[in-house]
């Protein structure tokens, strides 16, 4: 059974109310009284996938302070947080922080209910049961790799039960980091399986999430160096050997309406079936608009956030991962153009500009300013959608990136290193991808290369710091001194609510 054909009768409006560390979520099917059946754990497992639907948020509203993404104001349209984020203005009352706070400890908060239900029922020690339980804990290490990846120093909370007068104490970094590493280090060798239903992770997402933490494992223990270079290695050689995974010969592929069907790629993935699952991808929306004549009714979208001009000509023209965006005159499915009416109140032909016309790109763009984002439309729609949720699944770890981290961990232990090159051009030229393979790698071109490889996927705020850039000036952004911007703040909200978090140096 896959994870689009379980009956998802879990209410997404009962996570609503879990918004901070502090508070379990009041769901039916997070009640231990609710457990009389195997069957039932696993719809409670679903509710806890669900929750994954917050991925979506990190990827455009974490992906605002990186160099691949921007959410300018246009008009009065998106005037708000956003351009903060851009522009590196962000403080500790910033709402969109706070929402991304908030959604990490969603998943935190469901999965510790969760957890707590089948510890206290008859069925913990049933072997399929212990899967699930590892499958929730996997889920909890995700949104703590998070919270540390963002704000750092939080609460380690493992238990739903809640005492208002003995709020959670704050955890540092390090702490939060270790607890991660140890618990993916017991889910892939001693409870996740090697297979796994489709959307339901297994002992290899373990593994690449692992590889991702130790990724930046300088930057979050504050050493100068890194020290795990050589377990990504291995880490990713175990998948590469003994996993069924590998690259989709069609990027495309990777991010389609059916990436569902055949899927070798996608490791760890946010299941979206709008007919089913309160998980649903909206990305389209966020970027698009006055397109219906091209991909269909639901194609009236937000007009949001656009790809910074450098950023977009990184890519070589002949580059197939280039038509994740889109750009220039816009004509409809019938080959006519596509007419709308612009800033100037004149009608003419839609058309989306590379660099922004806007005298204030960030505070006022025009409303055709910026390449648009449609990496989830490259392939065409398809399926059965309900109003405007994609069915596209949305890779959150993929094999693409597990061949990426060991080329870079290779590289960083050899500069030299024949594998590095040759994995960075598997991915590259991958499906005969027609632009020129690299001959000597450089740590400037991994970095780019990653970029062209995974923009708008949620991870290039990550990859910017660990290549120290995540500072440096880009498209409408100078160039910033003060590292505390490396980290969010602790959103202010959270702060009121629990007297034992102190904030982050100087916010």
């Amino acid at each position: 059974m896959t994870m689009k054909k379980i009956l998802f009768v879990f209410m997404a409006i009962a996570l609503t109310c879990c918004t901070n560390l502090d508070i379990a979520p009041n769901s039916e099917l997070t009640d231990q009284s609710v457990y009389k059946s195997k069957n039932e754990f696993l719809n409670g497992l679903s509710g806890v996938y669900t929750t994954l639907s917050c991925w979506s948020e990190f990827v455009y509203k974490g992906g605002s302070c990186a160099d691949d993404m921007i959410f300018p104001a246009r008009g009065a349209d998106w005037k708000g947080d956003l351009q903060s984020l851009h522009s590196f203005t962000w403080t500790k009352a910033n709402g969109e922080i706070a929402g991304l706070y908030s959604e990490a400890s969603k998943i935190i908060a469901v999965s510790n209910t969760y957890i707590g239900a089948i510890d206290a029922s008859s069925f913990k020690d049933d072997s399929d049961i212990k899967v699930m339980k590892g499958e929730a804990r996997f889920l909890r290490a995700f949104a703590y790799f998070l919270m540390a990846d963002y704000f750092g120093n939080v609460p380690l909370v493992t238990t739903a039960v809640y005492d208002a007068s003995n709020p959670p104490k704050q955890n540092t970094r390090t702490e939060i980091y270790n607890f991660v590493e140890n618990e993916l280090i017991d889910l892939y060798k001693n409870v996740l399986p090697s297979t796994n239903s489709y959307g339901r992770v297994d002992k290899y997402a373990a593994e690449a999430l692992l590889a991702k933490l130790y990724l930046n494992s300088n930057i979050y223990l504050g050493t100068s160096s890194n020290d795990k270079l050589a377990d990504i290695v291995t880490l990713t050689s175990d998948i590469m050997t003994n996993s069924k995974y590998k690259l989709d010969t069609s990027f495309k592929h990777v991010f389609a309406w059916n990436n569902d069907v055949d899927n070798v790629e996608n490791i760890f993935t946010m299941v979206c079936d709008s007919r089913n699952t309160a998980a649903v991808n909206i990305s389209y929306l966020f970027s698009i608009t006055d397109l219906t004549a091209k991909y269909g009714s639901f194609a009236n979208g937000w007009d949001g956030c656009a790809a910074l001009p450098t950023f977009y000509r990184s890519f070589d023209e002949n580059d197939v991962r280039r038509q994740m965006f889109l750009v220039g005159p816009q004509v409809g499915s019938d080959g006519s153009a596509i007419m709308a009416v612009d800033d100037q109140g004149v009608t003419r032909q839609l058309s989306y500009s590379v660099d922004f016309i806007s005298s204030d790109p960030v505070n006022n763009a025009d409303h055709w300013d910026g390449v648009r984002g449609v990496k989830y439309l490259m392939d065409g729609i398809g399926g059965t959608m309900v109003t405007t949720s994609l069915n596209n699944d949305m890779p959150i770890l993929r094999f693409a990136d597990v061949l990426m981290m060991r080329a870079e961990a290779l590289f960083r232990q050899d500069p030299n290193s024949s594998e590095a090159l040759a994995l960075v051009n598997e991915v590259r030229n991958r499906g005969g991808n027609p632009v020129a393979p690299f001959t000597v790698l450089t740590s400037d071109e991994i970095l780019a290369e990653r970029g062209r490889k995974f923009a708008w996927e949620g991870w290039r705020r990550n990859d910017l710091i660990r290549f120290g850039k995540f500072l440096n000036a880009w498209d409408y952004k100078s160039a910033i001194s003060d590292t505390k911007y490396l980290l969010f703040p602790i959103p202010e909200v959270q702060i009121e609510s629990n007297s034992n978090l102190i904030q982050n140096t100087g916010y």
